[in-house]
């Protein structure tokens, strides 16, 4: 699964890199600990239905997803992943997976290994080995729900929340041994494809996104040990990669 994660590198590489416009909040600055409910940068793209002009764009989105009918933001605590298997089929998913899929961008996500009852143990980073970005594939809707929406994810009137769900997939090798779910993620060459807005059927995309020929390889992976330090979401900044104190 994908309950943390670090996002710290230059924004306008980026965009250059994945010819966006940077259309996020210039305030969101880089953070090592990402949790669940907070404010996360994604990629999308959509058309203009007068001129036809595609727009891709760097945006900031409420992670936990919130469909059309969630009656209030607390829907998007247990909507931050989705399986990749069912997307298609989920009342929550299936509408974005049509219209609204997108990329979050990050430099490494950790996972906990636990003990035979459940409890968090050593926290691991995973990250390209190379340190170049790790691309997510997502999902985002705009939800408009009661009442008015402030923050970096709320359009510009405040009528609606744009939310963001990463999805997911069985872990194998290396990575089962961390977690039995793993995040999907794209391979760069492969992320025009995943953002089209002409793939619009909903069948296709999930066909698309079950293709594991599409996935980074996870040999490009490196995990490592690091300060148990980043289980606090209080917690934050580039010490929490460092690795942890051995007493002697």
């Amino acid at each position: 699964m994908c309950g943390r994660f670090a996002f710290f590198q230059e924004i306008d590489p980026l965009v250059d890199d994945l010819g966006a416009v940077d259309l996020a909040d210039p305030q969101l600055r880089s953070r090592w600990n990402i949790p669940p409910t907070a404010p996360i940068h994604v990629v999308t793209e959509s058309i203009d239905p007068g001129s036809r002009t595609i727009t891709r764009a760097l945006r900031v989105a409420r992670w936990g997803l919130l469909p059309p009918f969630a009656t209030d933001s607390s829907f998007s605590s247990r909507t931050f992943n989705a399986r990749r298997e069912t997307l298609a089929e989920k009342p929550s998913l299936r509408g974005s997976l049509g219209r609204w899929r997108a990329i979050v961008p990050m430099d490494g996500y950790y996972e906990w290994v636990r003990d035979e009852q459940g409890r968090r143990g050593q926290p691991h980073f995973i990250a390209p080995a190379d340190g170049s970005p790790l691309y997510m594939a997502a999902l985002v809707s705009w939800w408009k729900g009661p009442g008015h929406h402030a923050g970096p994810a709320a359009s510009e009137d405040g009528d609606f929340l744009l939310s963001a769900t990463i999805i997911t997939r069985e872990a194998v090798g290396e990575l089962r041994d961390l977690h039995d779910r793993t995040p999907v993620m794209l391979r760069r060459s492969e992320l025009d494809v995943w953002l089209d807005s002409s793939m619009d059927d909903r069948h296709a995309a999930q066909e698309w996104i079950l293709d594991d020929t599409h996935l980074l390889d996870d040999a490009a992976l490196e995990i490592r040990e690091v300060d148990p330090a980043v289980g606090a979401v209080g917690n934050d900044g580039p010490e929490l990669l460092e690795a942890p104190l051995r007493l002697l």
